[in-house]
């Protein structure tokens, strides 16, 4: 069975038909049974529905109630639509939506690198030591900043030879 005649049996069910129409319906459910037992099962359950429906009470009379729902409409009419205060606050709210978050992790952001700077349990004084194995040069270094020099000579060689290799930290360290 289709659900359009279901539902035209449920009209038939609560005398929403017109009488041609009502009368054609009776036709129809004297020669078919599926149809008698699917009226048959939407009278008990219209039966059903009606006996036990809960009674729902309103604190206030009916009238006063519709009254207040009135009320309400009749006051959101009122208001005019092209109230320029009422858009900004609207525009505030919608930003405040993407401002408030974006706000908590700056500060978050902030408070966790304030945290690293500024707490460091051991300080690091990145001193290098350097050992010179060789008894045929001695070494020199220094430290300034960022920069690591180091100074290397030949103790055999005279003051007319003698001449300064400067080697950068970064290719000593590949080395």
């Amino acid at each position: 069975m289709n659900q359009e005649l279901a539902l035209k049996y449920q009209a038939f069910i609560d005398g929403e038909l017109s009488e041609s129409e009502a009368r054609r319906l009776a036709q129809v459910l004297e020669n078919d049974a599926d149809a008698r037992a699917l009226v048959a099962e939407l009278r008990n359950s219209k039966a059903m529905f009606t006996g036990n429906e809960p009674e729902v009470k309103l604190p206030e009379s009916r009238e006063f109630y519709w009254g207040k729902i009135q009320r309400q409409i009749e006051c959101l009419e009122r208001e005019p639509a092209g109230d320029a205060t009422g858009r900004w606050r609207a525009m505030l709210a919608g930003w405040r939506r993407f401002v408030a978050p974006l706000a908590g992790v700056a500060v978050i952001t902030f408070l966790g690198m304030v945290a690293v700077r500024f707490y460091n349990p051991e300080p690091v004084d990145y001193l290098a030591e350097i050992e010179n194995l060789s008894e045929d040069s001695t070494a020199y270094s220094f430290r300034s900043g960022n920069m690591f020099v180091v100074w290397t000579r030949d103790t055999e060689m005279t003051s007319d030879d003698s001449q300064v290799n400067f080697i950068d930290y970064n290719e000593a360290v590949a080395q």
